[in-house]
């Protein structure tokens, strides 16, 4: 178990675009079969990006809101990390075209990171503790993916599940700020549960139809080798069971019961998942944010944009914990406290940068 001091939250923002996409208007189910589905998963619609927008184009519309929001001088944004797994081209790193592309400093430290639906835990834990060593005053962490790009259309056991998202949460040292406790956790043995198998994932130049041929998985379904696979009886078995625990640990390690924290935000991977987790950890389900009916699972965006969905449940000063799992397999968990008003509402954009 490891804590983080001196790190502050100051703002978390969320962009999604406009184009919805509903589970009772999908074409590859049956009028029965979309409704056993939305009432196991919880997702009757998702955002999808259109074909231009990358992950990228929804992160910058977030950093805007929040230098714009905390009234941030740009040369003051020592750092900008961008978590994602649908970077615009695999070179170079979509986190030194975003400083560019934001106006920041030449001296902006920028790196991306490839994970997730864990994203949120370690990037905290990531740029909280450079920005603590460096002695970085100011920094951005990026977290947005658009994982609907990475999934076959007519894949059942993907398709209907992902939306699109991008997220900034602007950090600042604060020797006044409250310690963030974290558990962070990977087992690469599982890796095939949730995989992208090769290909250019969701580039702004992503490879032709004609370049990647479609097989038949074991499953049936035939899928590009650049598709997502998606092995939902081994990611549930995975969550149910790793994912408590860690959840326990940083309820502990911060003096907490569940009844004394306010929300608890997991990763939103589906109704079923979320529910038997939350019932675990002894959280009632009304701590237990949720965004899975509106925006599906955004995958590392899912955390801030539950938060941000619920902007008006953090007007005042929240203790919470958050809890991210998936793909890798990596899971992590964080307790920490949020200042009133450091939430902002969801905001709909298509621009491209």
């Amino acid at each position: 178990m490891n804590h983080l001091a001196g790190i502050a939250i100051r703002a978390v923002a969320t962009a999604v675009p406009t184009a919805i996409s509903r589970t009772r208007d999908y074409e590859y189910l049956s009028a029965n079969d979309r409704q056993r589905l939305q009432a196991a998963t919880g997702i009757a619609a998702r955002r999808i990006s259109p074909a231009e927008q990358c992950a990228s184009d929804l992160c910058a519309v977030a950093a805007e809101r929040v230098i714009d929001h905390l009234g941030w001088e740009r040369d003051s944004i020592g750092a900008v990390v961008l978590i994602t797994q649908t970077a615009d081209q695999p070179i170079p790193a979509t986190a030194i075209v975003l400083q560019h592309k934001l106006g920041l400093p030449k001296n902006c430290v920028a790196f991306d990171v490839n994970l997730g639906c864990s994203s949120y835990p370690f990037g905290l834990a990531i740029l909280g503790a450079m920005m603590s060593s460096l002695g970085i005053g100011r920094a951005l962490l990026l977290m947005g993916d658009v994982s609907s790009r990475v999934c076959a259309v007519h894949d059942k056991s993907a398709w209907p599940l992902f939306g699109d998202a991008g997220s900034a949460t602007a950090l600042e040292l604060s020797a006044d700020a409250s310690p963030m406790h974290f558990d962070l956790m990977s087992d690469g043995s599982g890796k095939n549960a949730i995989i992208v198998p090769s290909g250019g994932l969701a580039s702004r130049r992503p490879l032709t139809g004609e370049r990647i041929v479609e097989e038949a998985g074991a499953d049936g379904i035939s899928r590009r080798s650049d598709n997502l696979v998606l092995r939902g009886t081994d990611v549930f078995s995975f969550a149910i069971t790793k994912v408590p625990p860690s959840v326990d640990r940083v309820v502990k390690a911060a003096g907490k019961t569940p009844a004394e924290v306010d929300f608890l935000i997991l990763h939103q991977a589906n109704k079923m998942i979320n529910d038997t987790i939350a019932k675990k950890t002894g959280f009632p389900v009304g701590k237990a944010l949720s965004t899975l009916a509106d925006y599906g699972n955004t995958s590392s965006a899912s955390i801030p944009l539950t938060f941000c969905a619920h902007a008006e449940l953090f007007a005042q000063d929240r203790h919470v914990v958050v809890c991210g799992f998936g793909v890798g397999l990596s899971w992590g968990s964080t307790a920490f406290s949020l200042r009133g008003g450091a939430i902002l509402p969801v905001v709909e954009s298509d621009r491209v940068y």
